[in-house]
């Protein structure tokens, strides 16, 4: 029965489940304690005993199988019902790798369990062929991830990656102030990989580090050779920072040491971030982000305009140019409202002392238009697309 709280009361003695019972629900012992039953034909031994605070019957709710043993109440007890439903909707919100490796956890388990017969002969039979196809393709979506993670440490060992620089230009005259380094993978059978295809999975396992630290040395590398290529009296390369960069203490020590390896001049070395990149741990981000910009360093906050929380942002934070996202520069001349938002996050910028990057600029009327509301830099086809710096040399 249900008290006023919907929590399940049973008086000793009583049966919660039996083995062959459908696996619905897990429970949490409030008050009172139960035993684990397991049947031999008449006799039943007890396995385990469960008490104040313990968690039973999880293991059906999670692969969906019937009941393996029995549950009996030995006093009174009081019982918080975990729903299946509940475990569903929380598993699809975690990562397929980790939702795999609980798929191989119990179906190892249950082998073990039932070492005379074939656990996955067991799941095929009494799963539907639609939890079939989910576990198949959660199998297909893990085994993709990991298969993607483990090429990216790979590739990091065997050089198989490579920076492409996209000019960022003076619109007054379309002159070259500078660099955007965005990172390629050369990948040993699928060809020329974009960071699209990549970076979210490198950022999701902690790689981002590796590959971010990678990209910035490589760029400081390159830097006197690209430099050749711009016409400014202040040239500069962006390097873009990932959230999962932002996190750790040891980044400023990190691009001071790469700073100093490759003769870096601090005031040439811009770091771009996102909205999001400061949202997980602010405090430290901006401690960080400070200490960066003390090294002589400047930050650009990039894609603006696309996140919840951008002007809070150029307030708290060291920021000293404002990338306008091509999410707003591509329709503007189309569109009264992107219009809006560039002019007025020009004028905004300007009023700040920031400088202002339009993103995404693929036509002469765009660019045109651009220059009328005051903006300086530009960045988008228009210009140039993003080439290695071979490329940039062999022309």
């Amino acid at each position: 029965m249900f008290d006023a709280l919907g929590r399940e009361v049973f008086n000793a003695g009583e049966y919660i489940f039996r083995a062959g019972d459908e696996g619905d629900c897990a429970y949490l012992i409030e008050d009172g304690a139960i035993e684990i039953l397991l049947t031999e034909q008449t006799d039943s031994q007890r396995v385990a005993l469960f008490k104040k605070g313990d968690m039973f019957g999880e293991i059906t709710l999670i692969d969906c199988q019937p009941r393996t043993a029995s549950a009996r109440t030995i006093e009174k007890t009081v019982l918080i019902p975990i729903q299946r439903k509940l475990v569903e909707n929380l598993l699809e919100k975690c990562d397929p790798i980790l939702r795999q490796l609980f798929v191989v956890i119990l179906e190892r388990f249950r082998n073990t369990q039932n070492p005379k017969k074939d656990c996955l002969s067991i799941s095929k039979q009494a799963a539907s062929e639609a939890q079939q196809a989910k576990k198949k393709a959660l199998k297909g979506e893990a085994t993709q991830k990991l298969s993607i993670a483990h090429g990216i440490t790979r590739a990091l060992l065997h050089e198989e990656f490579e920076l492409f620089y996209q000019p960022i230009c003076r619109l007054t005259n379309g002159s070259v102030a500078g660099y955007e380094a965005l990172i390629r993978w050369h990948h040993p059978t699928d060809g020329l990989i974009p960071p699209m295809d990549f970076l979210w999975l490198a950022e999701q396992t902690g790689l981002i580090r590796e590959l971010g630290m990678w990209t910035l040395e490589r760029a400081c590398k390159d830097w006197p050779r690209l430099k050749k290529f711009t016409q400014c009296n202040k040239p500069f390369i962006s390097v873009n920072l990932s959230p999962n960069q932002l996190t750790s203490e040891d980044l400023v020590s990190d691009v001071r040491n790469v700073m100093s390896k490759y003769a870096m001049p601090p005031a040439e070395l811009k770091l771009e971030l996102t909205e999001t990149v400061v949202v997980e741990r602010p405090e430290l981000a901006i401690l960080i982000l400070n200490q960066l910009v003390e090294l002589g360093s400047s930050l650009a906050l990039d894609d603006y305009g696309t996140g919840h929380s951008g002007l809070e942002h150029i307030q708290r934070y060291p920021i000293g140019t404002l990338k306008i996202d091509r999410a707003f520069i591509a329709p503007m001349l189309a569109s009264t409202q992107s219009f809006e938002i560039v002019r007025s996050s020009i004028g905004m910028a300007r009023s700040l002392g920031l400088n202002v990057v339009a993103e995404g600029i693929e036509t002469e009327s765009v660019r045109d238009a651009l220059m009328k509301l005051g903006c300086e830099f530009g960045q988008g086809w228009y210009f140039g697309k993003p080439i290695s710096l071979a490329d940039y040399e062999s022309t």
